[in-house]
């Protein structure tokens, strides 16, 4: 469906531009008239040819399933709904998806099956939660659900960004201000020491060895880390073997283990609460909230408690068995199986584990501020000691 850019007048005479989505220009004249708008003059834009390729931004799918539910509250059909996201979305994108979308379902398609076919915007398990909404007939319900985790996962990675954000920062203008004492600064002042005969003590040699090493070997220091890491990077996603491993040592790194842990085990309980809320049942919502660990380890005890699971043991005691949750989760979910209320302990969890992870994260960036602070400190230190100590024990020779 073509999209037509438009220059119309409202009732009160002043000119409104814009563009919408229509089938040709009369029905984009009867698109302007429901709204009170007179068309004027409009041009037709080049459509793109092809299926809609590109990412669409978490944001743009937060604002279309809020979009989508506030309009099946309210009684708009499903056709509609779709259509007003299609001609509101900024995202031109999600813009080619929606008229792809709409087109389906005017041909008689399911919302689910037109959904799957743009399968780079909706994984299996919004397709999964789409299709639990029109088993029970709730849209709503399913696009706030979607929307809720959507938000849940941009705030989780925004805190795993606060995380990281300061020490690289700090790395990054640690390098550079070592770099230009070394390769700049350094040099000059060691060329006038040695010019002047000074006696040099063992930690002003160790500098201007250093010193020496950065101005001759700079690709090295720099290249060897940075290859280092890149090669760390393709093992890990080539190997699974080796990322298994790494996931392993992770775990039981201090302090950034229990982070990693908590983090991991809050996707997949604030997912599996997101799909149990939804309708799917327990089995089902192992196995798709399983995907949102990134942890091989976490997610293989999360196999293993799907098979007690479907062996016919508890969900609570296979998580006991797991040896992975908290005890205090595990009494939550026991608490809910027994009174058979499990969205309201599915909710404390959720909420224990956003108030872990803020804590988690403030204490990691607490713990690494002073850290790399003290560590440059030590730095500059260093080279103040080895330039101006040997200039102070020179002048207070000369004085005597």
């Amino acid at each position: 469906m073509p999209s037509f850019r438009y220059s119309a007048v409202n009732d009160l005479g002043r000119t409104v531009k814009g563009v919408v989505t229509a089938e040709n220009d009369a029905d984009l004249e009867a698109r302007l008239k429901q709204v009170g708008l007179e068309l004027m003059n409009y041009k037709e834009l080049q459509e793109r040819t092809g299926k809609a390729t590109g990412k669409v931004k978490i944001n743009d799918m937060i604002i279309t399933c809020l979009h989508l539910e506030q309009l099946g509250r309210v009684g708009v059909s499903l056709l509609e709904a779709i259509a007003d996201v299609r001609d509101t979305t900024d995202s031109p994108v999600l813009k080619n998806i929606m008229t792809g979308v709409y087109e389906y379902i005017k041909n008689g398609e399911i919302l689910s099956k037109a959904l799957a076919r743009y399968p780079q915007v909706f994984n299996d398990v919004f397709i999964g939660l789409i299709g639990a909404g029109e088993q029970t007939g709730n849209f709503s319900q399913s696009f706030m659900h979607i929307a809720e985790h959507l938000k849940w996962t941009m705030e989780l990675r925004s805190k795993v960004k606060k995380a990281i954000r300061y020490p690289i920062a700090l790395l990054v203008v640690m390098g550079g201000v070592i770099s230009i004492l070394m390769v700049a600064v350094v040099p000059k002042l060691i060329d006038f020491m040695l010019a002047q005969g000074f006696e040099l003590p063992l930690h002003t040699r160790a500098l201007i060895a250093t010193s020496h090493a950065f101005a001759s070997y700079w690709y090295i220091i720099f290249g060897v880390p940075i290859g280092s890491v890149m090669l760390f990077m393709l093992l890990y996603r080539t190997s699974e073997a080796f990322a298994y491993k790494v996931d392993g040592i992770i775990l039981k790194l201090p302090v950034l283990g229990a982070v990693a842990r908590k983090i991991n085990l809050a996707r997949f309980t604030h997912f599996f609460s997101v799909l149990f809320n939804s309708g799917i049942g327990i089995l089902e919502a192992l196995h798709s909230a399983k995907n949102v660990v990134a942890n091989r380890v976490l997610k293989e005890s999360i196999d293993t408690m799907i098979r007690s699971v479907s062996e016919g043991m508890s969900l609570t005691n296979s998580m006991r068995m797991s040896n992975q949750f908290p005890s205090l989760v595990v009494r939550m979910f026991k608490i809910g199986e027994d009174s058979g209320n499990m969205t309201e302990s599915l909710e404390n969890i959720n909420y224990f584990y956003d108030r872990e992870i803020n804590d988690a994260v403030d204490n990691v960036v607490g713990l690494i501020k002073p850290v790399l602070t003290v560590v440059m400190g030590l730095l500059i230190f260093w080279v103040i000691a080895a330039i101006f100590g040997p200039l102070y024990q020179s002048f207070s020779k000369m004085n005597v």
